[in-house]
């Protein structure tokens, strides 16, 4: 399932070198397992963690800036995971483990 992520990710403009994805891809297949509270992820999570990915590579290098503005020098930073991804997390969540 991550080769298959790989290879769609790899086709976008813009992603990092396919080292850096690939390691971007196990970091986030991590994380996912952690919120789903599972041990491995399925072909119907790949979509997920793709979406994942990509907030991790829009993310890199900006360290979570959501917007600036130099001549009033305000800045946003993202917090979370936007709200329709978290909802598709969400409804695959098992219980924790124990």
């Amino acid at each position: 399932m991550e080769e298959k992520v790989l290879e769609s990710l790899l086709k976008r403009q813009g992603m990092p070198d396919e080292v850096v994805l690939k390691e971007m891809i196990t970091d986030c297949g991590q994380d996912l397992k952690d919120m789903l509270h599972m041990d491995t992820l399925t072909e119907e999570h790949s979509s997920i963690l793709k979406d994942l990915v990509l907030i991790k590579v829009n993310h890199d290098g900006a360290e979570g800036i959501a917007s600036e503005s130099h001549s009033g020098n305000a800045t946003t930073y993202l917090d979370d995971i936007p709200k329709s991804l978290r909802r598709k997390i969400n409804s695959k969540r098992r219980l924790p483990r124990r």
